[in-house]
């Protein structure tokens, strides 16, 4: 936590000079929370990004009267880039907030909790800080979110704060965010911003305080495998691999023809998705496949696929994905498709990852913890070159195998101590094998086929 108020408890060197200093003031700007600073050794004056969020990796400083970067951090980002910019085309524009008031805030010192973000992945990690958060009693916790994940804040913060936000707009610098937020804090004599993470780390909160539904039960892995649930996340603008060869889709071609060239490009990667989910039934029978995402129901799906797709964003739609993703043994879809609630909720993910994303994308899986084997079987990074047969057959592995990769890395049958009778193991090695009967690909992992036994 950093103390905004009755002063800033915070010690930042003068970027020119090195003199020590304190800010003098605080801006909420919406997505970020700013610092004024002036040094009165070499009169400069500049602010810097609060160390929270994003600003914990990127804490820029610019200089007040050019805009420009005066940090010392030794690179440019993606981030760091739109402080820059952000600041040049400041907007002036009111930003209106609905107050849903629990208790009325003064009594205690006051926690503000900002998860504004122009990012939906990013805000909602920072939205599972609550968790941390909400256990410090001698504090009142402000929530601020964007409209539209108000519908996942959990239960117990002295006050929500719903910011009228786009995330295409949260990157901007919104001065009338400030204007908005000081007047609701009047009266607080003590005032924090919590020093919250971008990815909260999975052992801090728990996704029923947020989604109100429990996950999957890997408890109940074999005994669903009668009728396997997959979910393919489907969105436009992220998928696995070019579609369309280069002399039609390239930078001039999209410039001239830009809704030519999507329309060809969704066609022909929705395309792709149905054989995909043909390959997939193939190999099990009794299946239960869904697409979901925000899009057009357009193209139409056959009737055995079950059609999530909505193209904006609707609370009630969302809680229908959100029990789709429950039920899922598996969910999957490419780096960007909004993975993070199913990841959360579905018993295993596959990210399908460009190149350049793998780091991005490995850090961004929010774990449900069981033994550390068993963990990197259910999670899954695949890059994007994987062709539909050879996702086909990881699918099914991670479907079928399962029992088999616990029985090797999971207690209890890894615990010296766990007391099982003598023959448990190879007990539970034919329940492992047994489940192989559901799927059309032979017998379960490691079995010799019996055509090999001569």
């Amino acid at each position: 936590m950093i103390r905004l108020s009755p002063q800033i408890d915070l010690s930042l060197n003068c970027p020119s000079c090195q003199t020590s200093l304190v800010p003098h003031n605080w801006i909420h700007t919406g997505m970020r929370v700013v610092f004024e600073n002036r040094c009165f050794n070499c009169k400069l004056e500049f602010y810097s990004e609060a160390p929270i969020n994003s600003g914990l990796f990127y804490p820029g400083m610019l200089d007040a009267k050019t805009g420009k970067r005066i940090d010392k951090l030794p690179f440019d980002n993606w981030y760091l880039n739109g402080l820059v910019s952000a600041f040049k085309y400041r907007s002036g524009e009111d930003i209106g907030i609905k107050v849903i008031e629990n208790k009325k805030l003064g009594s205690k010192p006051v926690l503000l909790l900002n998860t504004v973000d122009a990012t939906y992945g990013h805000a909602l990690y920072e939205l599972f800080n609550a968790s941390y958060y909400l256990d410090k009693k001698e504090f009142d916790l402000v929530i601020i979110v964007q409209k539209n994940l108000a519908w996942l804040v959990p239960d117990g913060a002295a006050q929500v704060w719903i910011a009228d936000i786009s995330f295409g707009k949260a990157q901007n610098w919104l001065s009338g965010m400030d204007r908005a937020v000081k007047p609701l804090l009047k009266g607080c004599n003590e005032i924090f911003v919590c020093k919250s993470f971008v990815q909260a780390d999975s052992t801090d909160f728990d996704i029923q305080d947020y989604a109100r539904i429990a996950p999957f039960p890997l408890e109940e892995w074999d005994g669903r495998l009668s009728k396997p649930v997959v979910t393919f996340i489907w969105r436009t603008d992220r998928f696995w691999r070019k579609i369309l060869p280069g002399i039609i889709n390239n930078r001039f071609t999209r410039k001239i023809f830009p809704g030519l060239i999507n329309h060809l490009s969704n066609y022909f990667q929705f395309r792709w998705i149905l054989r995909f989910s043909r390959a997939i039934k193939k190999e099990i029978p009794e299946i239960d496949f869904a697409i979901a995402g925000m899009d057009e129901r357009k193209p139409s799906i056959p009737d055995w696929i079950t059609d999530l797709r909505y193209p904006t964003h609707n609370d009630d739609t969302a809680r229908q994905q959100l029990k789709r993703y429950a039920d899922s043994h598996l969910v999957l879809g490419c780096n960007g498709s909004s993975l993070l609630l199913p990841g959360c909720l579905a018993g295993s993910v596959i990210d399908i990852v460009p190149g350049d994303q793998w780091a991005v994308s490995a850090g961004t899986f929010p774990f449900r913890l069981t033994s550390i084997g068993d963990m990197h079987y259910r999670y899954v990074l695949l890059p994007q070159e994987i062709t539909i047969k050879r996702l086909v057959s990881i699918v099914v592995s991670i479907l079928r195998d399962r029992s088999y990769v616990e029985l090797q890395t999971s207690p209890p049958w890894r615990d010296h101590n766990s007391q099982l009778k003598p023959y448990a193991w190879s007990e539970q090695r034919v329940r492992a094998f047994n489940v192989s009967n559901n799927f059309s690909s032979g017998k379960g992992l490691i079995t010799i086929p019996k055509s090999a036994d001569a």
